[in-house]
């Protein structure tokens, strides 16, 4: 682990999110790269200019300096917080970088981590304005295309840490090696671990439980890890909701999938929208 990706927006969560990169680049001595995006493109159609102008947009050089300008103030103040953050806690080998860059987001994002190579992304699920839907939909396009690690951070009150870790078990191909990949990364942080599939009636969830069971050998941990089957009934998002309660879970990761990132998650009723409703991070841990 030597590079941390952290997308910005500087909305009121961002320094929560950040905590929590922080926290990872301090056990690695990871470099942490702060990237915003800043839209800069303002389209105007051809009915708002005389009819001797003829184009179907424009670029307004003034406005686009000004959202430049508040980029680089907000990235130069929250740099400023993080360095005096290693600086009062004498947190040494850990380094900030930041960029600004004006664009498409979710192009701009994928081509940093094209030339950046991080080995994680650290992201908030939410936005300016409260907007989940559009970074929200960010965060799920990263995940969908990074080869790497990618936490996602809900709105939150206070930093939680990664205790108590339950990783998302959906049984398929390739689990076994999603959860030991996850084991050796969150190693330094863990304090048990919860693979639990949640079923609905009867199916062969038992069987594929046992068998990952098997699978799994990691002599480090047989008395932190707990595999479990989990009933839902006709409310599934009591049953994770409940189940999180209960262990303390400050974390939930998952093996995510091409064709649809949160697809066969627990059980074809547990949702995107039931994770999100959990209000603690998200890790998605990809196998190539």
């Amino acid at each position: 682990m030597k590079k941390i990706l952290i997308p910005v927006d500087f909305s009121e969560h961002t320094e929560i999110t950040c905590a929590y990169a922080l926290e990872i680049a301090k056990k690695y001595h990871a470099e942490m790269m702060l990237f915003h995006t800043y839209f800069d493109q303002i389209i105007l159609t051809e009915t708002a200019f005389p009819d001797s102008m003829n184009m179907n947009a424009v670029y307004n050089e003034g406005l686009i300096k000004e959202l430049h300008d508040q980029a680089e103030a907000g990235m130069k103040i929250l740099h400023a917080k993080l360095d005096e953050k290693l600086k009062k806690e004498a947190i040494g080998q850990v380094t900030i970088t930041s960029h600004v860059v004006g664009g498409d987001i979710e192009m701009e994002l994928k081509l940093v981590c094209e030339d950046y190579h991080p080995d994680m992304v650290v992201m908030g699920t939410r936005g300016q304005g409260r907007n989940m839907n559009i970074w929200g939909r960010v965060a799920t396009y990263i995940i969908n295309h990074a080869k790497v690690p990618v936490l996602t951070v809900p709105e939150m009150k206070s930093f939680l840490g990664f205790r108590n870790i339950m990783f998302a078990a959906d049984l398929s191909e390739n689990n076994v090696r999603s959860l030991l990949k996850m084991v050796e990364f969150m190693k330094p942080f863990i304090d048990k671990i919860f693979v639990v599939h949640f079923v609905i009636g009867k199916d062969d969830s038992l069987k594929k439980m046992e068998d990952m069971i098997q699978e799994f050998i990691h002599p480090d941990l047989r008395e932190r890890i707990h595999f479990d089957l989990a009933r839902t009934g006709e409310d599934s998002q009591k049953a994770l909701t409940d189940y999180v309660s209960k262990n303390g879970i400050t974390l939930i990761a998952f093996q995510p999938h091409k064709r649809n990132v949160f697809y066969n998650l627990f059980t074809k009723n547990i949702t995107k929208k039931n994770l999100y409703s959990t209000n603690i991070p998200l890790l998605a841990m990809p196998v190539s």
